[in-house]
């Protein structure tokens, strides 16, 4: 499975942000894509859209990512920013529309570095843990101790 971030610019600024966590992890698992609103990227516009989704907030078109469903996954694709970039982002990119839009219910945040607006809304990293815990992916265990480490941290 990979984990395609598509990012706010501003995001990459942010000493806060926790993609950069996730691509240090996961290096070639991981590619960290600038949104850009008038010029979709075209590496996610080759995606199959039988074969990956996106993982955002609850929406009338979302569906519940289900464990079986993640393994079947090659491809998933996580909005990186606050969550207005991130509505922003979605909102703005109609080709976004295409990929099945799959929502984790039942998580609760443990980020600290900054104040999480949503119930239940779950930063990038912790997006990434929970679905490559699903999947039995081998660097699980390697993402939530950086994670850990970088939360815990001043």
């Amino acid at each position: 499975m990979k984990i395609w971030l598509l990012t706010h610019s501003e995001e990459l600024k942010k000493e806060s942000g926790t993609g950069k966590l996730v691509k240090e992890i996961l290096t070639d698992q991981c590619h960290i894509i600038i949104w850009a609103r008038k010029e979709p990227n075209q590496d996610l516009l080759a995606l199959d859209p039988l074969n990956t989704a996106i993982v955002y907030l609850k929406s009338p078109t979302s569906l519940t990512l289900e464990k079986e469903e993640i393994c079947h996954l090659q491809n998933i694709i996580i909005l990186d920013g606050t969550w207005q970039q991130a509505r922003k982002m979605y909102n703005q990119s109609p080709y976004l529309a295409r990929f099945p839009h799959y929502e984790i219910q039942g998580e609760s945040s443990a980020y600290t570095k900054r104040r999480n607006q949503k119930e239940a809304g779950l930063c990038t990293a912790e997006v990434a843990i929970h679905l490559l815990k699903e999947a039995n992916d081998p660097q699980t265990k390697k993402l939530q101790a950086r994670f850990s480490d970088f939360n815990l941290s001043p």
